[in-house]
């Protein structure tokens, strides 16, 4: 596999691994492997081994309807039943073949490759059935590249089924009474915040292992930095989740001291913070500046609580916003006490939002194909700290006009 070809399948296992609603991600691999092996069209099959059946859901008109195939039925059941790889020029002339769905669909099949998908237990859980090369046959390039996407596929498929069986129970949990049901939902909607937070990147690291292995002799320098820089987002987001957990944990259950000190505001907190996120916002052409229009610099406070509340005000004020700038303001208020504001031009908050921002595992952009990662954890847990350390913590925002942040030292 060369440089270009493994390019490929390392953005293709980023994008299979995007999402995790299981038709999205069924979409997701066809489109994918549609792509890779310049395949005219291609559908999912996933195997119901309840009823001895695979199905897949098929764009027919202006629906959508659920086809089902006995294991062994057809090419693609009998790739279900062996595990086999069938690879056929002229389908017409293999008796598995079932002509049924061209007469229905109107399509002309003439060559097609019937590709088993297999979880960790090499068990078959998926058929990937690309028809018509527009090359005029699917040749070993295309096989190679369909095995090295069902290692992604397979973790993808897994955690979508456990995602969509989750939303099962959620759904039988709406019949319990309200108080209770409020209690179960807050619960459920934690776990299943926290399981995509620790499985999408753990996911990433294990496909970006997966691929090291297969490929570390080949694979040029800045490959290996690509992949070992995937490897280290995907962990550093896991230690951040947990670490948030902990955190919360520990503050819920009083079982947190406070470790006052002397810090000087502007050297030990704000100007390192500015200093880091300044080179994350000059790669998006944010302008990040501080300014200070006051003395009065010294407080006395628990140092690793106020650092963590501008950290993460900061960086969400950068990673917000796409372009303008960030702004953090040290001064006086007109009550002679200290305060900082960071004030961005990002994509700011929705007024019906605004009222729950500081509540626990919630987040504006809701569900599995949101666009910014995060556990709806961190601006809890530094509301927390902001109440443990005497901080008054205002905000002020509207939609796509950006955001600002008060903090208030009593």
């Amino acid at each position: 596999m060369d440089s270009d070809e493994l390019q490929k399948i390392i953005k293709a296992a980023e994008l299979v691994n995007s999402n995790i609603e299981l038709l999205e991600v069924l979409k997701n691999i066809v489109n994918v492997a549609v792509d890779l092996t310049n395949a005219d069209r291609g559908t999912l099959y996933l195997v119901d081994k309840n009823k001895n059946e695979i199905w897949s859901m098929i764009a027919m008109g202006t629906g959508t309807y659920e086809i089902r195939l006995k294991i062994g039925e057809g090419l693609s059941g009998y790739c279900a039943q062996t595990g086999e790889t069938i690879n056929i020029k002229n389908v017409r002339s293999d008796p598995r073949f079932k002509p049924e769905f061209d007469s229905i669909t109107g399509y002309d099949t003439k060559d097609m490759i019937c590709f088993p998908i297999k979880n960790n237990r090499d068990e078959i859980i998926g058929v990937l059935q690309l028809l018509n090369n527009k090359n005029g046959e699917f040749s070993e390039r295309d096989e190679k590249f369909l095995i090295a996407l069902s290692i992604h596929s397979a973790i993808a498929i897994n955690n979508a089924l456990m995602l969509q069986k989750q939303i099962s129970i959620n759904e039988e949990l709406k019949l319990l009474k309200i108080e209770a049901e409020k209690t179960a939902l807050l619960k459920t909607h934690f776990l299943a915040q926290m399981s995509h937070e620790i499985r999408t990147p753990l996911n990433i690291i294990l496909s970006g292992s997966q691929l090291l292995k297969m490929n570390s002799a080949n694979l040029e320098t800045y490959e290996m930095n690509d992949l070992f820089e995937m490897l280290e987002r995907g962990s550093q987001r896991i230690i951040r989740t947990i670490e948030g957990i902990i955190e919360m944990s520990k503050i819920n259950s009083g079982d947190y001291e406070l470790n006052n000190e002397i810090i000087q505001l502007e050297e030990d907190i704000l100007l390192p913070l500015i200093k880091h996120f300044r080179n994350i916002s000059l790669k998006k052409n944010v302008d990040l500046h501080f300014e200070k229009t006051t003395d009065l610099n010294q407080i006395i406070r628990d140092k690793f609580m106020i650092h963590q509340i501008f950290a993460e005000i900061i960086d969400n004020a950068v990673k917000y916003t796409e372009q303008g700038s960030v702004q953090v303001r040290q001064f006086l208020n007109e009550n002679g006490k200290l305060c900082v504001t960071i004030t961005d031009t990002g994509i700011g908050i929705s007024s019906d939002y605004l009222d729950h921002i500081f509540e626990p595992f919630t987040q504006e952009q809701t569900g599995y194909t949101r666009r910014y990662e995060g556990n709806g954890l961190a601006l809890a847990l530094i509301k927390k700290y902001a109440d443990l350390n005497n901080l008054t913590m205002l905000v002020k925002s509207e939609k796509n006009a950006g955001s600002e942040f008060k903090i208030l030292f009593n």
